[in-house]
């Protein structure tokens, strides 16, 4: 196992990713065992960041290859589970990737887009997957999935730590590169196209961590991996007057708007389409901490401070993507932890 994994790494460093290096301290140079390195493993797969199409705000972009596909786009989902492949990432199958028979549907913009369900390994930066993953070959349709490839975006990267019809390709990639990472964006500013975010394969925690939070163990996937229900964080908010709230929190880099819902916010002061009133202070907090995390003042943009109050069901409030610009979102599967700390 440990030459393997010597070997993986080998072929890692000539495939021009970003590796943490080691010195001769940290390798053992006695002959009669394989070398090891100390320091952990990381990989930088830039984001770049685009207007979202067919709505406000901004969102992130990755680049990968499924199978021996070429490179192509997509969106940096971390709300969904699984790889979604839109019409038009390539013109013929890719060679390794296999298409089944098994139809799936998922949600997108408020309707149910239908596809099949294929396996491949998928590639982020030249680092492949351990074994193939499945993934949905969407073989449909709508006004959503045209805007994006229009915007020659072909697809979903869901890396969500919970359960699906799909599997988090992150976790299939080999050594500790699945088990956590971190994700950041950058904004765009007017016109001008700012500098690159990032997805660290690899990537820890660091110190200066501002809030964690613990996600509720749900099992485990196909290959074994572990799943933690991120929709349902315990975070602790309050809006405006009104007195805190504790409960399911979801961090979502998809959405470009914040999302209250339940009817436990029906009394939220609100304006037009539902909007919390502009404002509006927010405040945010890791449960039993001292102080708060974070703030913000509602208004009306996107991926910066718009708040949606949807006063039906269920508590839960989805974050929306203005956390990933604000802070460095780290995962760690192996025991269920979200950690927010300023990049």
């Amino acid at each position: 196992m440990q030459r393997a994994l010597a070997v993986s790494l080998l072929c890692v460093a000539i495939a021009g990713t970003q590796l943490s290096t080691a010195t001769a301290a940290d390798v053992d140079t006695d002959n009669s065992s394989s070398a090891a390195v100390a320091v952990p493993v990381t990989v930088n797969v830039p984001i770049r960041t685009i207007d979202t199409p067919g709505t406000s705000g901004q969102g992130g972009i990755v680049e990968i290859r499924v199978g021996k596909s070429a490179p192509f786009a997509v969106m940096l989902d971390t709300g969904s589970v699984g790889l979604r492949v839109f019409p038009g990432a390539w013109e013929r199958k890719p060679g390794s990737v296999k298409l089944g028979a098994k139809k799936i549907a998922t949600a997108l913009a408020g309707s149910k887009v239908k596809g099949i369900v294929g396996r491949a390994t998928v590639t982020l930066n030249g680092v492949t997957t351990a074994l193939p993953v499945p993934f949905q070959y969407v073989n449909t349709t709508n006004p959503s999935i045209q805007q994006w490839t229009e915007s020659k975006i072909f697809g979903i990267l869901g890396i969500g730590t919970g359960s699906g019809d799909l599997t988090n390709p992150l976790m299939a990639m080999p050594g500790n590169l699945g088990v956590s990472w971190s994700v950041h964006f950058e904004r765009n500013i007017s016109d001008r196209i700012g500098r690159l975010g990032s997805l660290v394969l690899g990537g820890q925690a660091p110190p200066d961590t501002i809030m964690v939070f613990q996600s509720p163990f749900v099992g485990k996937n196909i290959n074994g991996a572990l799943l933690w229900n991120d929709h349902a964080s315990n975070g602790c908010w309050r809006f405006g007057v009104k007195p805190e709230w504790c409960g399911n929190t979801w961090f979502d880099s998809g959405g470009t708007k914040m999302r209250v819902i339940g009817r436990v916010f029906a009394r939220l002061p609100q304006g037009a389409n539902g909007m919390l009133r502009q404002g509006t202070r927010v405040e945010f907090a890791a449960p039993g901490s001292a102080y708060v995390g974070h703030r913000l003042v509602s208004g009306d943009q996107a991926s910066r401070n718009y708040v949606r109050v949807l006063p039906k069901g269920a508590g839960v409030v989805n974050t929306g993507n203005s956390f990933y610009f604000d802070y460095t979102v780290s995962y760690n599967v192996a025991i269920g932890k979200i950690y927010l700390s300023k990049s």
